[in-house]
């Protein structure tokens, strides 16, 4: 009898150690900076701008940042501390966490269900590639999350506009991809003609060729248009008017991608109240369902 009990008792042990929630730090204030990457100037800042936002809109955003996750997936940790923590209005559920934690250079846009629709994984993502990870990777902490929390502020009222963080926008990716078609395509037009030696044609289909590749490296550093027209017309007609031969068996293409990778997805699990501090700031009783982006550094 004895040593079933003993057998119970260390399964239940061994199950609290495997599955037990991670520590959360307490709830200070709308900055809760406990890996100290600002000043109290910079700290003071941003409560005031995320103060002004709360008045305004009612929408509650808090940054966190952490020496470490100890061994936590960021996701899930974001999720269980926005539940934990229950920032956002209980009947709106329109909270925001952003977490930076220091040691495994991680961060986190997690989003309450009520704001998911305006502040999409999307969106999410794009502002921790291009807003947070290039001030971060410069040690530029509050720069990065000070341009960050601007971002969050102008996605949730509609005003986002990924050009303005050097996103592409969906019309420039459009003609991004475009330009890999013509380049793609000159390259097996010009390699079939070399059969009909027609030196002409196949100058036609080169300088078009890499009057592609100038466009595609114009849209992407500009996002214009009409930038990429003229590097495309350009470079078409001078490689057309100097290239005297064209040989394309050692010719091979290649292209850059580029993905996404955002989390979220979690269920969850509703609780009245809110956890408040000492400080008199607590979150309103909102709750997450693992809205939100992933990155690091």
């Amino acid at each position: 009898m004895k040593k079933i009990v003993l057998t119970i008792v260390s399964f239940l042990l061994l199950q609290n150690i495997l599955f037990a929630a991670p520590t959360f730090p307490s709830l200070t204030g709308r900055v809760v900076d406990n890996a100290q990457i600002l000043s109290k100037q910079e700290e003071t800042k941003l409560s005031s701008i995320l103060e002004n936002e709360e008045k305004n809109t009612s929408n509650q955003i808090v940054i966190v940042t952490l020496n470490s996750l100890d061994g936590y997936d960021i996701a899930d940790y974001g999720y269980q501390l926005g539940r934990y923590w229950q920032i956002g209005q209980k009947d709106k559920n329109n909270g925001v966490l952003l977490i930076i934690s220091m040691a495994e250079k991680k961060l986190r846009i997690e989003v309450g269900y009520g704001l998911e629709g305006v502040l999409t994984d999307k969106t999410a993502h794009e502002i921790i590639e291009y807003v947070l990870k290039p001030k971060f990777r410069q040690g530029d902490f509050y720069g990065g999350i000070s341009e960050a929390t601007n971002a969050i502020i102008k996605a949730i009222k509609g005003e986002y506009k990924p050009s303005d963080y050097g996103v592409l926008n969906e019309t420039s990716e459009n003609w991004f991809f475009l330009f890999f078609a013509i380049i793609f395509i000159s390259a097996i037009l010009g390699g079939a003609t070399r059969k009909f030696k027609n030196m002409k044609i196949s100058k036609l289909f080169h300088s078009s060729m890499l009057g592609g590749f100038a466009g595609t490296f114009a849209i992407g550093f500009t996002q214009s248009l009409l930038f990429a027209a003229i590097a495309y017309f350009v470079i078409g007609i001078i490689v057309y008017l100097t290239t005297k031969k064209v040989s394309y068996d050692s010719y091979s293409s290649t292209h850059p991608s580029y993905g996404t990778g955002y989390n979220g997805g979690f269920g969850g699990f509703s609780s009245g109240g809110g956890f408040s501090s000492s400080s008199g700031f607590g979150g309103g009783g909102g709750s997450f369902g693992g809205g939100g982006a992933s990155g690091g550094w």
